[in-house]
């Protein structure tokens, strides 16, 4: 390469976009870097506009003696948040029973094939009870995933486990 020309190279790695500049000559490599910086600055603009961001969630402010450390002291030391009332959590369970329990105090819901009682977990529930609501007494796995995929509900509500969705009564 002559001295004093200028190597501008652009590259891609991913979805990230970039310019190589050879720096031999530094007065014209400053002025090349900044022409470089002021597209990167316009186009990251368009980017922004571009892309949308996610729906924000609301959170309830708990009351006090609701918070997850709260639920975490409870299910460690409450012997039936199921309701269960001595019966197995082992059993299957039918849709239609689920259907049925829609009351205060016997809000059930299934969630990846198993049935759980929400009633005790109603106030601790960082979305509120209205959100939770519009999971109780049908599947609400579709409506977990979309906002807590990443969650260990199976430890969260164990202790609220009723038993397993019969799949032959679907």
């Amino acid at each position: 390469m002559p001295k004093g020309a200028i190597s501008k190279k652009e590259a891609t790695v991913g979805s990230l976009f970039f310019n190589v500049i050879d720096s031999s000559s530094s007065k014209q490599s400053r002025t090349l870097s900044r022409n470089v910086a002021s597209e990167y600055t316009a186009g990251s603009e368009k980017q922004k506009i571009g892309a949308r961001k996610p729906a924000p969630r609301a959170k309830v402010p708990f009351e006090k003696g609701y918070s997850q450390m709260d639920w975490l002291k409870l299910t460690r030391t409450h012997p039936d948040l199921a309701g269960l009332k001595g019966h197995s959590n082992k059993r299957l369970i039918s849709l239609s029973e689920v259907k049925q329990h829609q009351t205060e105090g016997s809000m059930w819901t299934v969630l990846k094939g198993r049935v759980y009682n929400l009633s005790p977990y109603m106030k601790f529930h960082p979305g509120g009870v209205d959100m939770l609501m519009k999971g109780v007494g049908k599947d609400c796995t579709t409506l977990f995933n979309k906002y807590h995929s990443w969650v260990n509900f199976e430890f969260l509500l164990e202790k609220c486990l009723v038993g397993t969705l019969d799949d032959n009564s679907r």
